[in-house]
């Protein structure tokens, strides 16, 4: 085997690779890569040769001590006392913050599909802009500074992780602070638990989607009946007058037959309760967000554009590792997330 003037700058012996290759190697991996293209796209800009089954091992090795770094304060930032209220005359922060969260599946060997739970903590702010529903100029919320976790698991070891993220990006310190999410029991549990201080709000889009399920129910899929009934839905949804709609709802299934009344009832339950989380026109109002289009994003690039490709399997373990490395690397900080690994 030889030794070239590369290798050397590289800082690679004859025992194997650099710091700085398995830094970049691996960075291509979380960055979206399979093992086999960081190698091959790896070789073409500097035209060193590597092992795939390498970048794996290499891959796995600083996934795990990342992820069990970022546990381990998570586990110690959750034995701290918890804020559970803002305090009169505090000093905050001038700045928004929110939270969302939600989940998406990933197969898993010996298990089957298994869903990984993935939340987002990011700023907020009023910019003047064109609503589509209005189509006029208005004022619109708009999410910057995503930063992302996720866990393959339930929701307890999960909230930690998030409130640990919430914690260090200076959550509870910012102006307004907000809990976004579609409805999911789950999702307001944590946010009860982990972020009491936030004002809870159910994405406007899960909101009309539910409609439209009823609209379908009732009148029929793609009806014109269907489609007035939910523009007027819609109205009274948009200025926060959720009794209104769930009564509407219940009172439209006399000539239903039993299975879809039973299902109609479901639809209004969910209304009746999230009622005081769909306050559209009073959060409009405050500058809340009413999307949670960041996590959704988030859910698609972390983890179905990595790991839901056309036949792929993933090991719980090798799923938790690259979930660890993608995450740091979609929070824009992939250089102190590898201080981690090193720490580790």
């Amino acid at each position: 085997m030889g030794f070239s003037p590369l290798d050397r700058q590289l800082g690679i012996s004859s025992r194997g690779w650099s710091e700085r290759v398995e830094k970049q190697v691996i960075r291509l991996t979380a960055r979206g890569d399979s093992f086999g293209e960081a190698v091959e796209d790896y070789e073409d800009l500097i035209g060193l040769h590597l092992l795939k089954t390498t970048a794996w091992e290499r891959t796995q090795e600083r996934g795990e001590r990342l992820r069990k770094k970022r546990k381990e304060q998570a586990e110690k930032a959750w034995q701290s006392p918890r804020r559970q209220a803002i305090m009169p005359g505090e000093e905050l922060e001038a700045v928004n913050k929110a939270v969302s969260m939600d989940g998406v599946q990933v197969y898993i060997l010996g298990e089957g599909w298994k869903e990984v739970k993935v939340g987002c903590v990011f700023e907020f702010e009023t910019q003047r802009g064109y609503r589509r529903r209005s189509k006029e100029k208005e004022d619109l919320v708009k999410a910057k500074h995503q930063t992302y976790t996720a866990y393959l698991g339930g929701p307890g070891e999960f909230g930690k992780l998030l409130s640990a993220e919430a914690e260090r990006r200076g959550y509870d310190r910012a102006q307004r602070r907000a809990s976004v999410g579609d409805g999911a029991k789950w999702i307001w549990n944590l946010t009860g638990l982990c972020f009491p201080t936030s004002c809870e709000i159910t994405d406007w889009y899960h909101g009309m989607d539910h409609l439209w399920h009823v609209s379908r129910l009732i009148h029929g899929e793609g009806t014109a009946s269907s489609k007035r009934w939910v523009k007027r839905r819609e109205d009274d949804l948009w200025l926060g007058q959720v009794h209104s709609v769930v009564k509407t709802i219940e009172a439209s299934t006399e000539a239903l037959s039993t299975q879809a009344q039973e299902e109609v009832q479901t639809q209004a339950g969910y209304f009746r309760n999230n009622a005081r989380r769909m306050q559209y026109q009073e959060f409009r109002e405050e500058g809340y967000p009413l999307g949670s289009g960041t996590i959704e994003s988030g859910c698609k690039n972390l983890v179905t554009k990595r790991m839901k490709g056309p036949g792929m399997r993933w090991s719980r373990l090798g799923a938790q590792n690259i979930l660890a490395l993608r995450a740091e690397y979609l929070s824009d900080r992939w250089d102190q997330a590898w201080q981690l690994t090193l720490a580790a």
